[in-house]
């Protein structure tokens, strides 16, 4: 480690985690068994720790809530909880803009998911939907009208159209699209993203960006790598992501 960068570590005050393919496997649920000795060691030292991801709060599998992070920053920052359960922040689409989306992807011919804070449903069930959601999310059920019940902060795609998919102009400028997985993308407001969940947690705390430190390796990743005093890429990272990481 240089010099500049143990400066930038001594700053470190909270690290903030992303689950799939970075904490945990995201094919097969493996655990690293140094990953709690991580959370012990950093704790022991007085630095918080937090989750960053995709998933909703009711994705964090069993093995990640043992861990015992300090925050919960889910659905791409969206939703944020702290390690008793309080909403520390949550921002949800409009419900105009769930319904336009729901629309086009009906006349685009894809499927689509709908996603609350604590539930998450499917317009129908596929093999190929089955295939791209089931190792997060092993039994959603179906319901396209999703939205008329609770309130919606992420959405998704179902499809095999890959980057060539775009939304509509009159929903660009305000959600927008990011692929996960090869048949399917979240679709997030367009202010949003883990970097800004995370700011939120950070503003909470009375901290600043160089405080941060963050592991990741997806697409979502990006912003919060721009945002953090460190950013370290996993091994598996997208290509975008290693250009970005700071260590």
């Amino acid at each position: 480690m240089d010099a500049k960068l143990r400066y930038k570590a001594k700053k470190i005050k909270i690290v903030f985690f992303d689950i799939d393919d970075t904490l945990r496997n995201s094919k097969t649920g493996f655990i690293p068994s140094s990953i709690p000795t991580v959370f012990k060691q950093l704790r022991e030292k007085g630095i918080l720790t937090g989750i960053a991801s995709g998933r909703g709060i009711f994705g964090v599998v069993p093995e990640i809530r043992e861990l015992n992070p300090d925050f919960f920053v889910t659905l791409n920052g969206a939703y944020i909880e702290d390690k008793k359960g309080q909403v520390i922040y949550q921002h949800q689409i409009e419900k105009s803009d769930v319904e336009e989306y729901i629309s086009w992807a009906k006349q685009e011919g894809i499927e689509y998911g709908l996603v609350g804070s604590h539930n998450a449903k499917l317009s129908t069930r596929t093999d190929m939907m089955s295939e791209a959601i089931n190792p997060i999310y092993p039994d959603l059920d179906v319901d396209p009208d999703f939205h008329e019940k609770e309130d919606i902060y992420q959405m998704w795609t179902f499809e095999d159209k890959g980057d060539d998919l775009r939304l509509p102009d009159s929903l660009s400028d305000k959600l927008r699209m990011v692929r996960w997985h090869q048949h399917s993308s979240d679709i997030v407001p367009i202010s949003g993203s883990k970097a800004t969940g995370v700011e939120q947690v950070v503003e909470y705390l009375g901290l600043k960006p160089e405080n941060v430190m963050v592991f990741g390796d997806g697409l979502n990743d990006l912003e919060l790598f721009d945002y953090a005093g460190i950013s370290v890429a996993m091994g598996i990272s997208h290509e975008k992501i290693k250009e970005k990481q700071i260590i």
